[in-house]
């Protein structure tokens, strides 16, 4: 398992907090033990009969230290977090009851909040540790491979533009056939004065001009 100091060398950060916060929280009862211990030897000189229950405290001091030891600490120290959770967080309960052991009960809880943070911590070691992301070489790849070069683009010789031949002019345009001119018919003679008449388009007729009439 990732994390166990033994297999691998690595050790969240969080698990060497909660095992030295466990560590403290158990040399802290301890000590508060031999306190309650020394006090009542003194009481029981007066009242022999306080002096049963403070041995009784003593053996279950002693047995308190043990199953913190065995359940909580060692586990940590094996880096078996998650295992030590659910003691470390009763502890901090039981502790925090007592008189005497809420100072170590607030720092039991507290390792039992880093102790799901290594747990996490655990599940991803950083790189050049088993189960961690590889240290990868200059020039490799995911899983060890080679990374290959990109591609270079393909450059394509510019082709030089190729110049189409002019076309010839198209033909010049034939020339307009005038129209036929208009036949002008016949003089015509004013049967008057025998002078020659006009002819009137516009009338389709001859009109004589000394006379003033059509002929």
């Amino acid at each position: 398992m990732y994390g166990t100091p033994g297999a691998s060398g690595y050790v969240p950060p969080s698990g060497s907090t909660s095992k030295t916060l466990i560590l403290v929280g158990l040399i802290l009862t301890l000590v508060f033990g031999i306190i309650g211990l020394a006090y009542g030897a003194v009481v029981s000189i007066v009242f022999p009969f306080l002096g049963i229950v403070y041995i009784v405290l003593g053996v279950l001091l002693l047995v308190w230290l043990a199953l913190v030891w065995l359940l909580s600490y060692k586990p940590v120290r094996e880096g078996r977090y998650q295992a030590a959770r659910t003691p470390t967080l009763i502890f901090a309960i039981l502790s925090i009851i007592t008189l005497y052991g809420i100072i170590p009960g607030v720092l039991y809880l507290i390792a039992y909040v880093k102790l799901g943070d290594a747990v996490r911590e655990q599940q991803m070691p950083p790189q050049g540790y088993p189960g961690g992301a590889p240290m990868m070489a200059p020039g490799m790849g995911y899983g060890g491979q080679p990374m290959q070069q990109p591609m270079q683009p393909v450059q394509q010789p510019v082709q030089p533009m190729q110049q189409q031949p002019m076309q010839p002019m198209q033909q010049p345009m034939a020339p307009m056939t005038p129209a036929a001119p208009v036949a002008t018919p016949a003089p015509v003679i004013c049967p008057r004065c025998g002078k020659p008449a006009t002819y009137i388009p516009q009338y389709n007729r001859y009109y004589c001009y000394t006379d003033q009439m059509y002929v």
